[in-house]
């Protein structure tokens, strides 16, 4: 009856083309047992955030929730008692677009088979939460492990209990077992993630002057960066280029250099925007290109290439990829990489309507132009990028390359 009472509630407040889906959509929860969610969902209508946001998915359109079961719920205290956080949370849980693998009334989210994982585009866009490029949604990624549907980035696995589609509406409910949490900042995703501890400790203890006079960390001069992608070096990769590094000591352009050339600014790039052949330019202004057979997927910066060891780890402005080696590349260009970050630019405008599976095909990425360095495909092009005014001011102003050496 309490399930019935609020689904009634948000059908009276939101539609009345709603109202003629309440039973179903009130048998669809109360079968899957989302008592929780739905008077989670129902508080939302306290605020204008919630209202906008229940009033857009409930509306119309094809939407795929991911509702976390009671017990979920009843570990989760503090969206009880914060209504702005309980919006941006559920918002990460809403995905625009249908991810059906077919018509059936019980189903799993469609998963890519290559790579293995699938990215969405959710519905939280809060600027508190995330800053990526084009006023884009933050993403949701998942993939199949042990013939189960996980969710990435999360402290615990999080995985489908059941789920249905509710009929006369546009909404699929997935039960998970589970509250996703929102990606953090990108100093925070390298700091937790395994494998990173010593890029982590290079970008966030190392303090340059920025451009307005102040120090600040390189990770937080990343972290301010709206949209990047960062192929991150492993720890062992540091350690077995530790020999090569005092060639570069003291030489601040080459320091400059070979950070930008692991780093795409300007847009968030997943795995699964990644193809064999796949071509971009890094914030240096150099190809990144990509291949990928059996033994996985590599990525050549000038004469080094790295396999990609850890793929599509979320932060608040955009992806992390682990790598196996680190890019002692100190050519760049400044004309490749402007047009690039230019393209992206114009690309990024797109994604804010962005629906269904994020993938080498999607319309944002197809349908802009390559760059005049010839670094993009008709399925990437417009993802490469240039590094920013004050992200390039901030960095040339380290004291030596040799910082290196401290966290090695």
């Amino acid at each position: 009856m309490v399930l019935c009472k609020y689904l009634a509630l948000l059908a009276t407040v939101f539609s009345a083309s709603l109202a003629q889906n309440t039973t179903a959509i009130t048998d669809a929860l109360s079968a899957l047992g989302l008592s929780s969610f739905a008077l989670a969902a129902a508080a939302l209508n306290g605020t204008s955030g919630g209202q906008a946001l229940l009033s857009t998915v409930l509306s119309g359109g094809n939407y795929s929730i991911l509702a976390p079961n009671n017990d979920a719920f009843s570990q989760a205290s503090s969206l009880a008692s914060d209504n702005t956080l309980l919006v941006d949370t559920l918002a990460y849980h809403i995905l625009r677009g249908s991810f059906s693998s077919s018509n059936s009334s019980t189903f799993n989210l469609t998963s890519a088979t290559s790579p293995n994982h699938t990215i969405g585009r959710s519905m939280l866009n809060d600027s508190a939460y995330v800053t990526l490029e084009g006023n884009a949604s933050q993403a949701v990624a998942w993939t199949i492990e042990s013939n189960t549907l996980v969710f990435l980035n999360q402290a615990t696995n999080i995985s489908i209990v059941n789920s249905t589609r509710i009929n006369g509406t546009g909404l699929d409910i997935y039960t998970i077992d589970g509250i996703l949490s929102i990606p953090p900042s990108m100093s925070s995703v390298l700091a937790n993630a395994t494998n990173t501890s010593s890029i982590a400790g290079l970008l966030n203890s190392t303090m340059v002057p920025s451009s307005n006079g102040t120090n600040d960390t390189i990770g937080n001069i990343l972290n301010a960066q709206r949209g990047i992608t960062l192929f991150a070096p492993s720890d062992s990769a540091f350690s077995e280029v530790s020999s090569s590094l005092p060639v570069l000591e003291g030489n601040l352009t080459a320091f400059t250099t070979v950070l930008q050339n692991h780093i795409i600014n300007g847009s968030t790039v997943y795995s699964s925007e990644i193809t064999n052949g796949s071509n971009f330019t890094s914030a240096a202004g150099e190809p990144l290109t990509f291949v990928t057979n059996s033994s996985g997927t590599y990525v050549t910066s000038g004469s080094t290439t790295a396999k990609i060891i850890a793929t599509d780890i979320l932060s608040m402005n955009g992806v992390v990829h682990v790598i196996d080696n680190v890019f002692l590349n100190i050519a760049s260009d400044s004309s490749a990489a402007s047009s690039a970050y230019n393209s992206a630019t114009s690309a990024a405008t797109k994604l804010a309507s962005e629906t269904g599976i994020i993938s080498a095909t999607a319309p944002a990425a197809s349908s802009s132009s390559s760059s005049s360095s010839g670094s993009g495909s008709s399925n990437n092009a417009g993802v490469a990028s240039v590094v920013s005014t004050y992200f390039m001011t901030s960095i040339v102003a380290i004291v030596s390359f040799a910082v290196f050496g401290v966290f090695i």
